[in-house]
């Protein structure tokens, strides 16, 4: 069991048995700064990714959009989360802890992907990687800061290990007329395990083209901007971009193509 488990189980004995029943008045950590207070949203999201593995496409979809946040239990941008304690408005803001549970898709696990480019032909299979992790944040009307820590899970069939990770960032709270703004700062560290999971290349995978590689940590740097346009209570149009300078630990791969990742999103959601 890696070390992360017992981090977590740690956290829970010491809580106070309690902390759920007597928080539940404390606002839902499904809530982010910019967003409504609907406890429902549904709605749907275009996403454009730019590819930063060698030769792939740029990578665009539309996708579903479901979130719940319940004072202890919440969904949001593909977390369920769980809020294990959680304090009232006092005058240094709400503090909160709590589980998170997530997946991370790799690019790799579709065959077609990795056949579509001459750079990534031959690659073994990536499996996609569960998540289980916890969180730590602090809000006040400025805005929130928020860390969290994932340990990588599932069944690669061959005992590897999927690693950790931590990404540690602060939303700052604006907003002008009906618009909600929310710039995004941060740093997210992965471990070398992950890193080689969905970037490494094996002595067998290496040929003329593809040098062998050996995952390194990364550190990546991150930032974000989030707009939202309430139209009415109900309806609200959103969007964001999001850049990443990528650490040496994924740029040294010889089967990564760029030192940056960016991400733009637009869409609708109806609030409930």
């Amino acid at each position: 069991m890696k070390i992360l488990t017992y981090v977590i189980a740690a956290a829970i004995s010491l809580l106070p048995a309690h902390s759920f029943a007597d928080n539940a008045d404390v606002y839902s950590d499904g809530l982010a700064p910019g967003d409504s207070d609907s406890k429902w949203v549904v709605g749907a999201y275009a996403l454009s990714i730019n590819n930063i593995y060698k030769g792939a496409d740029n990578i665009n979809v539309l996708i579903p959009a479901v979130e719940y946040r319940g004072e202890t239990f919440f969904i949001k941008n593909g977390e369920l989360g769980a809020k294990l304690f959680g304090t009232q408005q006092t005058d240094n803001g709400i503090f909160s802890l709590g589980l998170l549970l997530k997946g991370e898709k790799s690019y790799l696990a579709d065959k077609d992907n990795r056949e579509e480019s001459e750079a990534l032909a031959g690659l073994n299979k990536r499996d996609d990687v569960g998540e289980i992790g916890m969180y730590f944040s602090h809000k006040t009307e400025l805005g929130m800061a928020k860390v969290k820590i994932f340990n990588g899970i599932g069944d690669s069939g061959d005992d590897e290990n999927f690693g950790n990770k931590a990404d540690i960032y602060y939303t700052f709270n604006l907003q002008a007329n009906k618009w909600h703004i929310n710039p995004t700062l941060g740093v997210s560290w992965i471990d070398s395990d992950r890193v080689n999971h969905m970037f490494g290349v094996s002595t067998a995978e290496a040929n003329a083209n593809r040098s062998e590689y050996k995952g390194k940590s990364s550190v990546n740097l991150v930032g974000a901007l989030r707009g939202r346009y309430s139209f009415n209570e109900n309806w609200d149009f959103n969007s964001a971009a999001i850049y990443s300078k990528l650490g040496s630990g994924i740029t040294d791969s010889s089967i990564v193509d760029t030192d940056d990742f960016g991400l733009v999103v637009v869409g609708t959601t109806y609030n409930f």
